[in-house]
């Protein structure tokens, strides 16, 4: 998966299945573009767990598994493009841009 914030810079995200099932999971990040398309990267680099939870959430969604099997695998692609989206625009490696995060901003990320 390949996101493209329209400034130059591109994340890329991935995710796998061992054989088959794979294009199950690639109409799965389909089914997830509406979520994500014309939300710009401030907005999500202002909330990324808000961001997550707006994927995950997803009131049809949520019912074929937003937490475990396909749209979770889907879920990764997405993210992970996003989080390497981030880490470019901010020009440091992703380990970095989550290191220097205060702890309240990464407590927000996970839900417990």
């Amino acid at each position: 998966l390949r996101t493209d914030a329209g400034d130059g810079h591109e994340g890329h995200g991935l995710t796998f299945t061992i054989g088959r099932g794979t294009e199950v999971v690639v109409a799965a990040v389909g089914a997830l573009e509406p979520l994500v398309t014309g939300r710009s990267v401030e907005a999500i680099e202002a909330d990324p767990g808000g961001f997550w939870r707006n994927l995950v959430g997803d009131s049809q969604l949520r019912w074929i598994g937003p937490e475990k099997g396909v749209i979770h695998l889907a879920t990764a692609a997405v993210v992970n493009a996003v989080w390497d989206l981030l880490a470019k625009r901010a020009g440091k490696p992703l380990w970095k841009l989550l290191v220097d995060m205060p702890p309240e901003a990464l407590v927000d990320l996970v839900d417990y």
